[in-house]
């Protein structure tokens, strides 16, 4: 894999012309950040005079072009279900930087999120409630187990301690990523202590959001859910609402 190229295809299917999101069912979208020149400039343009001042302000050219890709899709994605033009969107943002559509397009109810890892962008869409998306390659993770026994909770430290070496890996990433799902929907992001939320993660294990600061009863509030957008890769959505019907489409 290239620093530009993603190596393999995206496995979700392309979604329907007519698309329907219910109060009770989260889209992730999975979408590659490497795009041609002219749908690069065709997304530029679609941007915010600040989004795009943004971009300029990024010193290498792979990382500007990665967020022009990734909001210029996010504004794409969001359009259909507005069916508005990208350009015509517009955000606020939170205190930790989590943007959100404007008050003028509150009617809709629309919650989002975008991560991406390397060239692979996924962008969750609801209208259940908060949510937050993340999504990592799969690799070894320097000073991996120093890291759980640091910022994780002493429950999955030691979990984490006893797997195999083959294991630890996507083990750490699926505890990372469930991890920060659910932080990017609550706004707070990695800024606040990771092992103030817990999560299951051993291999073969369903995700499941287990407690919130010791609340077991809070984690039962929201829905945690497994994402596989292609090989290599780890990823978990988190809405806060329960039962929520995930499907997954790549963005053609």
């Amino acid at each position: 894999m290239t620093s530009h190229q993603l190596a393999g295809a995206i496995h979700w299917p392309v979604a329907p012309a007519r698309l329907q999101l219910e109060k009770t069912g989260a889209h992730v979208w999975a979408a590659s950040l490497h795009t041609a020149p002219t749908v690069l400039t065709s997304l530029a343009r679609t941007l915010s005079e600040a989004e795009q001042e943004r971009a300029a302000r990024f010193k290498f050219e792979p990382g500007r072009k990665r967020f022009i890709a990734g909001r210029g899709l996010l504004r794409a994605i969001l359009g259909r279900y507005l069916q508005t033009g990208p350009a015509e969107l517009k955000f606020v943002y939170g205190p930790h930087g989590k943007p959100a559509l404007s008050a003028e397009f509150a009617g809709a109810e629309i919650h989002f999120n975008l991560a991406h890892s390397d060239d692979l962008a996924l962008i969750a869409v609801t209208r259940a409630g908060a949510v937050g998306v993340d999504v990592e390659r799969i690799r070894p993770v320097k000073d991996a187990e120093a890291l759980v026994a640091r910022f994780f909770s002493p429950r999955e430290s030691g979990l984490f301690q006893r797997l195999a070496a083959d294991e630890k890996p996507p083990a750490f990433l699926t505890l990372w990523t469930r991890k920060e799902a659910l932080l990017k929907a609550t706004g707070e992001g990695i800024t606040r202590s990771l092992s103030l939320v817990e999560v299951s993660f051993l291999p073969g294990e369903a995700a499941r959001l287990l407690a919130i600061a010791g609340d077991a009863e809070k984690a039962t509030q929201w829905t945690l859910h497994d994402l596989s957008p292609m090989d290599g890769f780890v990823g978990a959505v988190a809405v806060h609402a329960q039962n929520i019907n995930v499907r997954c489409w790549r963005w053609k």
